[in-house]
């Protein structure tokens, strides 16, 4: 379950960049991004995980999240990967592409089709353009404390929800200018939300990086969660990034709103929270997996954070299903 770098091409030609996936489930793919990412998840119901945050979602779900941020949805009729590849690089999405309001069709769902399909919105957009927009049109500063908030992933009511999806029937057709007044229009909405809710714990709030510092950032990452298990001191990190000890963990801080080891400890309890929802491995063996020396050790912290052990998360899978 290696967390992966989703490359989002933005054309110079664009403010944004567009997707509408429509499959037959939606897959467990944990990934980030320095963009900001709207989503409206519609005729699906599963988990949805931001950040350290692991909850149910439903028809109609909106979600703002902002830079640098791990997310994924998992459909309730999809198989979760309990190992993780080795390949780094690109998560790859099929469905509807929308560049600026002109469809490319990447078909990659397979197996039989259904009549109501999973389907997805997504909206991407620099943190330049959204600071700028929000700067230079003062009936969009409402939505700056969102900004803010999106920074643990926030989550709409269901409202706000329901209005931006009233207007899906217009995000592929038009010109590149009539999509750009669209988006502007979304964005409103978001803008006079009644309830915003944050999901991920306060570690996750944030500063935004820029282009340069992102892609360190997104480098430091990758090596946290490939080597979770055994991840390198703080010393080693910062000699394979060629940073001094001390500049890695004030940029570490600054960007990621928490120290390494707090952060790792969430990473390390989000994987095992995964693997106890989608496969059957054993307590202990989920502890082992997710990088815990002892079984006490990860009991304890799994309850301290999550608020319950282990078996009863797991428990709560099956007790949500059948609701």
């Amino acid at each position: 379950m290696k967390l992966l770098f989703e490359h989002v091409q933005i054309s110079p030609q664009r403010s944004w960049r567009g997707l509408h996936r429509r499959l037959p489930a939606i897959p467990f793919e944990w990934h980030y991004h320095p963009e900001y990412e709207l989503t409206l998840t519609i005729n699906s119901i599963g988990r949805r995980y931001v950040g350290d945050h692991i909850g149910d979602y439903e028809n109609e779900d909106l979600v703002l999240l902002g830079p640098n941020l791990p997310h994924t949805w998992h459909s309730s009729n999809a198989h979760a990967p309990v190992t993780g590849g080795d390949g780094a690089g690109q998560v790859e999405s099929g469905g509807n592409e929308i560049v600026g309001g002109e469809a490319e069709t990447n078909d990659t769902a397979t197996g039989k089709s259904r009549e109501e399909p999973h389907q997805a919105f997504v909206f991407w957009f620099s943190a330049s353009w959204i600071d700028q927009i929000c700067a230079t049109m003062p009936e969009l500063s409402p939505l700056v404390p969102v900004l803010h908030l999106s920074r643990r992933g926030a989550v709409f009511d269901r409202e706000t929800a329901c209005r931006v999806a009233a207007l899906t029937p217009r995000f592929e057709n038009g010109p590149p200018a009539d999509q750009l007044v669209l988006l502007l229009e979304v964005l409103a909405i978001l803008s006079m939300a009644k309830n915003v809710v944050p999901l991920a714990s306060a570690r996750f709030d944030a500063a935004i990086p820029n282009r340069s510092e992102a892609t360190r950032l997104g480098k430091i990452l990758d090596i946290l969660h490939a080597r979770y298990a055994a991840p390198p001191t703080a010393i080693e990190l910062a000699g394979e990034m060629g940073m001094s000890e001390r500049t890695l963990r004030r940029f570490f801080k600054a960007y990621m709103g928490s120290n390494m080891q707090d952060y790792m400890m969430g990473l390390r309890l989000g994987r095992a929270a995964a693997l106890l929802l989608s496969s059957d491995l054993p307590v202990y063996r989920v502890a082992e997996e997710s990088g815990f020396e002892n079984l006490s050790h990860f009991n304890r912290q799994f309850n301290r954070h999550k608020g319950m052990t282990p078996s009863a998360f797991r428990a709560s899978r099956f007790r949500n299903s059948a609701a």
